[in-house]
C-alpha cells in the first residue's frame, strides 16, 4: 500500500547543471502500509493497496532528465514526510471500517549513484543504489471498526538499484533544448519487517521498473519535465498480518513538473504524479476485481541550486484524485551533492 513511499539561458548555469548536476533518479516514497491491508474487513470492497514500496510518487520533479555524464560519485537526500486521514474505496470513497484514520511516515531515502566511464549509444552508463530508512505511526478512532498496527522504531526499507544510461543534452544555437535518462530498477524485498502488525517498511515481494525521465526547455527560463514509469510486480507468498498470498497488479505512472526561473539560482513551479494500475490484484490465485488503484497528486514546488556542487529541491503534494489507497498529503525535501 502507498503512503503517498536544464533550461536554455543563462548558459553558464544549464552547462554547469548539465555537467553537475547528479543524477535524478527514480526514488521511493518509502514508509509504506503493509500488503496485508487489503484483507482486514470482508465487509468493504477489495481495495488494491499493495504496490511496492519501491516507487517514485513525486520523488523527483524539476529538470528530471538532467544528469550527470562525467565519471564519478554524486549522493542525494530525500526527507519524505507522509500523512494520511482516510483509506479511500474505488470510487474514491473514505472507507466508513477505517475511521479516524491518522497514518504516518517519515523516511529518509538515501541515493547513491555512479557514473562510469562507459559510453553506450552515447551515453552514459551509471549504477543507482537507494537505501530507505523509515519511521512509521498508525493510530484510528476507538469507535472504529477496524484498526491497523504499525511497525515499531527506525527501520531499514527495501533496497532499489539498478543500472541507468544518461543521454547528452540536445542543443540548438548553443542552448540546452531537451535531456533524457532511461533506467531499469530492481526493487528488493530487503526491509525490514513484523508479521504480527499490518504497517511494515517492506513490501515483502519483488518489482521491476522502468524508468523513461525527460527534460524539455522551450523557453530561456522554463522547463519541463516528465518521468515515465512501468512497474512489474511479482507475488508475495508471505505477507505480514496473516494475510493471503498475493501479487499486485502492474501499473503505470507518470511524474511531471514545469517551473520557471525566478532569479539566477531558484525556479518555481508546479509538481504532480498521476498513478494508475493496469491489472487487477489477485490473491490466492484468482483475480480480485476492482482493486485497481488511481492517485493524482498536484501541489507547488522550488529549486535552489546555490553552486554548481549542491542543489536543494521543495515539493508537497495534495490530493486529487485517490481511489482504492489511502488519502492525504506529503512533502519531499531533496538534497543532491556531486563529489
Amino acid at each position: 500500500m502507498r503512503l503517498f513511499a536544464s533550461r536554455h539561458g543563462d548558459k553558464g548555469r544549464v552547462d554547469t547543471f548539465v555537467q553537475e548536476e547528479s543524477k535524478v533518479t527514480c526514488c521511493v516514497d518509502l514508509g509504506l502500509l503493509a500488503t496485508s491491508l487489503v484483507l482486514i474487513s470482508s465487509t468493504v470492497a477489495h481495495a488494491s493497496l499493495d504496490e511496492p514500496s519501491g516507487i517514485n510518487l513525486g520523488g523527483t520533479s524539476f529538470m528530471d532528465g538532467f544528469g550527470r555524464t562525467d565519471p564519478g560519485f554524486v549522493y542525494q537526500q530525500y526527507l519524505q514526510v507522509e500523512h494520511y486521514d482516510a483509506i479511500n474505496d474505488q470510487n474514491g470513497h473514505s472507507l466508513p471500517a477505517f475511521q479516524g484514520a491518522d497514518i504516518n511516515a517519515v523516511t529518509s531515502l538515501n541515493q547513491f549513484t555512479y557514473v562510469s566511464p562507459y559510453h553506450v549509444f552515447g551515453g552514459a552508463l551509471g549504477v543507482d543504489l537507494f537505501l530507505p530508512i523509515v519511521n512509521l505511526s498508525a493510530g484510528f478512532a476507538p469507535t472504529s471498526p477496524e484498526k491497523l498496527t504499525a511497525y515499531s522504531g527506525l527501520a531499514f526499507g527495501d533496497l532499489t538499484w539498478g543500472p541507468f544510461l544518461q543521454m547528452p543534452a540536445m542543443t540548438i544555437g548553443g542552448g540546452v533544448v531537451f535531456v533524457q535518462r532511461f533506467e531499469f530498477l530492481v526493487i528488493s524485498p530487503t526491509g525490514q519487517s513484523n508479521h504480527a502488525v499490518n504497517i511494515n517498511p517492506s513490501s515483502g515481494f519483488w518489482s521491476l521498473n522502468a524508468v523513461w525521465a525527460i527534460t524539455l526547455l522551450p523557453t530561456p527560463n522554463t522547463e519541463f519535465s516528465t518521468r515515465l514509469n512501468y512497474v512489474h510486480n511479482f507475488q508475495n507468498n508471505n505477507p505480514a498480518g496473516g494475510a493471503a498470498p498475493f501479487r499486485a497488479g502492474d501499473a503505470v505512472w507518470a511524474n511531471f513538473a514545469a517551473s520557471y526561473k525566478v532569479l539566477p539560482a531558484l525556479n518555481l513551479g508546479l509538481n504532480g504524479y498521476y498513478f494508475q494500475q493496469i491489472q487487477n490484484d489477485t490473491v490466492n490465485g484468482e483475480t480480485s476485481q476492482n482493486s485497481e488503484t488511481i492517485n493524482f497528486s498536484l501541489g507547488p514546488g522550488l529549486m535552489y541550486q546555490p553552486d554548481k556542487h549542491n542543489t536543494f529541491f521543495v515539493n508537497a503534494y495534495l490530493p486529487v484524485i485517490e481511489r482504492n489507497t489511502t488519502s492525504g498529503f506529503h512533502l519531499v525535501f531533496r538534497w543532491i551533492h556531486e563529489f
